[in-house]
């Protein structure tokens, strides 16, 4: 007997652990940044099947003293500790120090259900502005029949935070000469500008031709723009403007 123990003993000793697997991706921000010196990053695989209970981490990636975003990271796990009916997700921050830099706020599924078996995590900044860095590019077109420009046509460009109705805010502004044809390209200024993901803008746009409005963006609700962050060359802001002959601007309601 003491033999047979001895050897069933060794016998799960050398058995081996799980199955190991393992998941990679990038963190990514939505443009590059620099990060501060000694930024750690942390990406974890949770288990968030039960809703009302805290999740459950099954591994993680560590990223010591991280220069920038995007950065690669790659998760260890067992794989038999997965269940094939519960829900598993990426998590991610950026902290220096105690002080929370970057995290996401979106889910990001992998492993069951559908999902893929890697993944990158976006993060937000969790300052409520992001600095633009570069100018921010847009796109004007018209919604009726194309026509030609006269020679003196103008174009304003103005981007207002409309977050108070009380106190509607010029971000920023451009004018752009030498217009051809639509669709027009243009680009606002950046340097001080700051994009909320919290607040809420409208892009108002005319064309003039000496004291004459051509076109323009009729009402609030042609108006909206949604800017997830500062815009780049792959996000421009995007809107159309009508002829003023057609659509005038909408007088007060009586």
């Amino acid at each position: 007997m003491a033999v047979l123990a001895t050897a069933l003993a060794a016998t799960v000793a050398c058995a081996p652990g799980g199955s190991a697997g393992s998941i990679s991706g990038e963190v990514l921000f939505a443009r590059e940044v620099e990060l501060p010196e000694g930024a750690v990053i942390t990406v974890r695989l949770l288990d968030i099947t039960l809703a009302d209970a805290p999740s459950v981490e099954l591994g993680l990636d560590v990223i010591e003293n991280a220069d920038r975003l995007p950065t690669r990271f790659r998760i260890e796990y067992d794989r038999d500790l997965i269940v094939s009916g519960n829900e598993y997700s990426l998590s991610a921050d950026v902290r220096l120090g105690d002080d929370l830099l970057y995290v996401n706020d979106t889910v990001h599924l992998v492993l069951t259900g559908g999902a893929p078996a890697n993944s990158d995590v976006v993060v937000v900044s969790t300052n409520p502005f992001d600095t633009c860095v570069e100018p921010l590019p847009g796109q004007i077109h018209v919604e009726m029949e194309e026509e030609d420009l006269p020679q003196e046509a103008v174009l304003h460009v103005r981007l207002i935070d409309i977050t108070d109705p009380e106190t509607r805010l010029v971000v920023t502004e451009t004018v752009r000469g030498d217009l051809d044809r639509f669709p027009i390209e243009f680009s606002l200024p950046h340097e001080g500008v700051q994009i909320s993901r919290h607040s809420r803008y409208e892009l108002e746009a005319e064309i003039v031709a000496g004291d004459e409005l051509l076109y323009h963006i009729p009402g609030s609700e042609w108006r909206r723009t949604w800017l997830p962050h500062c815009p780049n060359a792959d996000l421009q802001i995007v809107n159309s403007v009508f002829p003023v002959s057609e659509f005038p601007e909408p007088g007060p309601t009586p």
